[in-house]
């Protein structure tokens, strides 16, 4: 859906400013409290202290790695059973961000989001392979749509705001001001016209900086500063093709996930096995717990085995796809740049014996931006959050960009979903048959 610029000057639409900024201070809060609610589940959980949930899951006994997840498994399926099932009779049908955006009336149900979204944080923290920014983007988006309701604003002006609570949310959480307005207008609005963009780069920044004052300002991932080399170029034009159809399979097998799920009993069944076998492997393989940041920063490092990296790159995807069909519910984003960032790094690994000059890490970053740009469809929004998570300037800026963009050109070829799109429906026309503005 592409939004049209406002025919009214912004300075005459004071109602709608003041629920951007409302939204903006929202975001940033729901953003910063799930993440302190995410490392006070994985202390308890794991049972570590002062340390990343990586450390502490390699630290665990190889029976905590399996209890954990399946305990995780239960407590996503009873809950969302309960969630789907008598709270939805009460308060209605639960709507996504993308849902919502795609529809006229724009409306997500504030009570039962937030309840959503602490279920997803939980789940996240016991070891699921999900990401965590569901949660504040969903919280963010629905802040959106209850707020604009109140105030009376129109469906349009709605719609946009449920899209930039959910950039604000993704800025928010993994401290990325730029990359979560560029989520909102190039995923989830399809437009960089100013009407827009300015109400995006708003929320986004404010979101980011009320995060600040409760998780503190700090980049997601500690990497070198990585240097431009010819070996890194023509890695990118070569590597990009390959990420780019990979995150072709994997927006697939999102579109199967999001199939027909379990309900009823079978829900809680269905995620403690999916969850209990997603455990058994992390038993030996421990980097195959959560979101994904672990084995993200492993490879940015250097570090991880060949077959360790060749076993991650199959089995990561596939426990984040497992996890959804069997009805959990959580992000998509860092699960992506992780399998797009051991991609990368598998690859590098080769291309460094033909072609000595880059670190393995600078390969890894490279497919991660082609992977991620691919998945989403969204070249400007991986080049921005890959640097802005990372912060390693413009060092591989040429290549990051360079395998963005052919990543993107050539799932297009073969895929035009995307991660956020895949598995709906097309959007519907709106009732007046006229293109949404926003006046």
């Amino acid at each position: 859906m592409s939004v049209q610029p406002n025919a009214v000057p912004f300075t005459l639409a004071w109602r709608f400013w003041v629920v951007v900024l409302l939204v903006g201070v929202g975001a940033g809060l729901a953003g910063g409290l799930l993440t302190l609610l995410l490392h006070l589940v994985q202390d308890l959980a794991f049972g570590y202290h002062d340390t990343s949930f990586q450390a502490g899951v390699d630290a665990a006994p190889w029976w905590r790695r399996l209890l954990v997840p399946t305990l995780a498994g239960l407590v996503a399926g009873l809950g969302w059973w309960w969630l789907r099932g008598p709270v939805s009779r009460r308060l209605g049908p639960m709507r996504g961000v993308s849902g919502a955006v795609w529809t006229p009336d724009a409306r997500m149900g504030l009570r039962r989001t937030v309840l959503d979204g602490l279920l997803q944080i939980v789940v996240v923290a016991m070891g699921a392979s999900l990401g965590r920014e569901g949660a504040p983007r969903e919280i963010a988006a629905a802040l959106g749509s209850r707020l604009g309701e109140l105030t009376g604003l129109t469906d349009d002006q709605r719609r946009l705001l449920v899209a930039c609570g959910a950039g604000a949310g993704l800025a928010a959480v993994y401290d990325v001001p730029f990359g979560g307005a560029l989520f909102t207008l190039e995923v989830l609005l399809g437009s960089l016209a100013l009407p827009v963009a300015i109400p995006a780069a708003v929320t986004a920044t404010l979101g980011a900086v009320v995060a600040w004052s409760i998780v503190g300002d700090a980049a997601v991932y500690a990497v070198p500063p990585f240097p431009t080399t010819g070996a890194a170029v023509v890695f990118a034009v070569l590597a990009a093709p390959v990420c780019g159809l990979a995150a072709v399979g994997f927006v697939r097998l999102v579109t199967w996930s999001r199939g027909p799920r379990p309900t009823g009993w079978r829900l809680p069944v269905a995620t403690t096995v999916v969850f209990a076998a997603i455990g058994a492997l992390a038993t030996g393989l421990p980097e195959l717990l959560g979101n994904g940041k672990g084995p993200t920063q492993i490879v940015l490092d250097g570090d991880g085995p060949v077959l360790v990296l060749a076993a991650l790159v199959l089995l990561k995807p596939l426990a984040t796809v497992a996890s959804l069909r069997a009805g959990a519910s959580g992000g998509l984003f860092t699960p992506t740049l992780a399998t797009g960032a051991l991609l990368g790094a598998l690859l590098g690994h080769g291309w460094v014996l033909l072609w000595p000059g880059s670190p393995v890490g600078a390969f890894a970053l490279i497919g991660a931006a082609a992977f991620v740009a691919a998945a989403l469809q969204a070249p400007l929004a991986a080049v921005v959050l890959v640097l802005e998570l990372t912060r390693v300037g413009t060092g591989l800026l040429v290549p990051v960009t360079l395998a963005a963009v052919l990543g993107v050109l050539v799932a297009r070829l073969v895929e035009p979903r995307s991660t956020t799109t895949a598995g709906l429906l097309e959007p519907p026309t709106p009732p007046s048959g006229r293109k949404p503005s926003l006046e």
